[in-house]
């Protein structure tokens, strides 16, 4: 073998990879043709790999359906799940190899500044995921021959520093007036001639981002780091054409990874559905975007409500049955034992949900098929909705910002809405309700058990948050879980199956497990990880899933089984108004039945 083919295996396997020659084909190729790859075709490549693998939603193959597990979005694989999911290897190997690449073969050439700062921006991105799922990773000693019999870890404190600093430079180092050296195809921001100052807008909004993130473990340096970029406002995302998304296209291979995984290769199995904690926020404050994010559920497989309506005729009260179009699959689908003595004797609404359909999931609202079913639709990265919330959040904290926090909390609304298509007579009435608009205090609905409620916490900031949640479905749930774990500003259930046996029940977990190929072939590596993380040697497996990064808040799980529960309809009562006049007219309007079991006087 070619002693630099040799090198890049053995570095790569001396980091903690496995051993499997299954891609062995790829590397055992004339290097001199890896050599001559342009910086487009790399990068292209390396962009390609992170949009499919953070989109990926086969189970153990990418993020995004375990995260929308952690993040509450859905339901896709029935637990909590925070292994390792293929993580580590796809990124180390697929993607970040080939940004190195571009580093290594074209870093001293004056020719290609621009094009290797944006690989370094992309680098950046893709590293913040690694440092936010598992904390400490490899990142100084990564890929690089200089390291072959073991690896050193970055802590998690040094490795976002070190983030933050490959944002600042490449930002500016870019020369946004440069006319040739540019990337000939950008599969983010296309070839326009405001490609280059994209790419500087979207470094400095990552990097407020990581700031805004890491000011609980980083102090001070990172709140100079939010002074910094708000400080110049115009070189931020500032508009929907500067949002960073994986582009693609209606070609086989080339399709969005929710079509390739749902659509296109015949899926038979669990299609995700809403979970019943999305369902208590957006009922909790009637959020027009129910009917954006998730499809209605067919006529004949809808739950149906019994509710108390009175009458604008008589003063008498009608007990009814009517089916609701929307409907979330609960993560409490077992009861634990300090719940059972006090459910006995009541009617499970889940139960009566669960009967019939596929799967036993018919009743419950599927995300939407436009979102599933359509190739070409882009992966978002990071949003200029998401970008008007994080200025709202640094003008909050007092860290800068031209306007107010206000006004850039309704401006990220705004954008948001305008994303999905939503009328802007929606928007506004949502805007002014209690709870979304700034002052005022938000009272949620209860879930299904009565175990926790959609509250938002008093303080506007709380507000920015709940937003920002919202805002990262359905392709950024990986940043609502380090979002939640920052704030805890959601109230979340626990899975009653969790993924470890040993747990009665599953808190959402505190970070992502190493591979065993680490601990297996970089053990002073692994050692040295766990120390830094403050977890006692190679027993990271058998302590507990709520080992908490440094960036995330003070957290205690609480005992869900010892909680008083009981079976609460709220959320789903009065969904087409108080009245029976009122519900027979969604009636007769969606051709459903409205049934009177029960007339009296109060």
């Amino acid at each position: 073998m070619n002693r630099r083919i040799y090198l890049f295996v053995v570095v790569l396997s001396a980091i903690g990879f496995s051993s499997c020659t299954k891609k062995f084909e790829e590397l055992n190729t004339d290097p001199t043709q890896f050599i001559n790859a342009t910086p487009e075709a790399l990068l292209a490549v390396s962009v390609k790999r992170t949009g499919d693998w953070v989109g990926a939603t086969g189970l153990n193959n990418g993020i995004n359906v375990n995260m929308w597990e952690i993040a509450n979005f859905g339901s896709a694989v029935g637990r909590y799940a925070n292994g390792d999911q293929g993580v580590w290897q796809n990124f180390y190997v697929t993607i970040l190899q080939n940004l190195t690449q571009i580093e290594t073969q074209f870093g001293k050439d004056p020719l290609y500044a621009n094009r290797v700062q944006i690989a370094r921006i992309w680098k950046a991105y893709v590293y913040s995921i690694l440092t936010g799922y598992f904390g400490s990773i490899p990142l100084t000693e990564a890929n690089n021959t200089n390291y072959l019999t073991e690896i050193n870890f970055d802590s998690e404190d040094s490795a976002y520093v070190k983030i933050l600093r490959m944002l600042k430079t490449a930002s500016t180092t870019i020369n946004v007036n440069s006319t040739k050296d540019r990337l000939a195809y950008d599969v983010v921001y296309g070839t326009s001639g405001a490609q280059l100052q994209n790419w500087v807008k979207f470094a400095n909004t990552l990097r407020l981002k990581i700031a805004l993130r890491c000011r609980r473990n980083l102090g001070s340096l990172a709140d100079a780091e939010v002074r910094d970029v708000m400080g110049n406002e115009a070189a931020l995302i500032g508009s929907e054409n500067e949002t960073a998304k994986v582009a693609y296209e209606n070609v086989i291979g080339n399709e969005n990874p929710y079509y390739k995984t749902y659509i296109r290769s015949n899926f038979t199995s669990f299609f995700p559905r809403m979970s019943d904690i999305m369902f208590m926020y957006l009922r909790s404050y009637k959020d027009p975007r129910i009917n954006y994010y998730f499809d209605s559920v067919k006529l004949t497989s809808r739950y149906r409500v019994t509710d108390t309506v009175s009458s604008t005729l008589n003063d008498s009260l009608y007990v009814v049955t009517y089916p609701i179009p929307h409907y979330g699959i609960t993560k409490s689908s077992r009861l634990l034992p300090g719940w059972t003595p006090q459910l006995t004797g009541g009617v499970d609404p889940q139960g009566q949900a669960n009967n019939g359909g596929i799967n036993g999931v018919s009743a419950y609202s599927m995300f939407s098929l436009n979102i599933l079913n359509n190739p070409t639709r882009p992966l978002i990265v990071l949003s200029f909705a998401e970008a008007q919330l994080l200025k709202a959040q640094a003008r909050m904290l007092n860290l800068g910002g031209s306007s107010t926090a206000e006004n850039y909390y309704t401006s990220g609304i705004d954008a948001n809405f305008a994303f999905w298509g939503i009328p802007t007579t929606s928007r506004d009435i949502y805007k002014a309700g209690n709870g979304v608009k700034f002052g005022t205090t938000g009272t949620g609905l209860w879930n299904y058990l009565h175990l926790v409620n959609a509250n938002i916490p008093a303080g506007d900031i709380n507000k920015i948050y709940h937003q920002l949640w919202l805002n990262y479905f359905p392709d950024q749930p990986f940043d609502a879980w380090c979002l939640q774990r920052q704030t805890r500003v959601l109230n979340l259930s626990p899975h009653t199956n969790p993924s470890f046996a040993s747990l009665l029940f599953q808190d959402i977990p505190g970070r992502g497990f190493y591979p065993l190929s680490v601990s297996a072939q970089n053990p002073v590596g692994y050692e040295g990880a766990l120390k830094q993380l403050g977890i006692p040697n190679f027993t990271e497996e058998t302590t507990n899933p709520y080992n908490n990064l440094k960036f995330a808040a003070p957290y205690t799980v609480p005992d869900f089984n010892a909680m008083r529960v009981y079976y609460d309809l709220s959320g789903m009562n009065k969904w087409y108004g108080t009245t029976i006049q009122s519900v027979r007219a969604a009636g007769l309007a969606s051709g459903f039945t409205v049934i009177v079991t029960k007339t009296y006087k109060p």
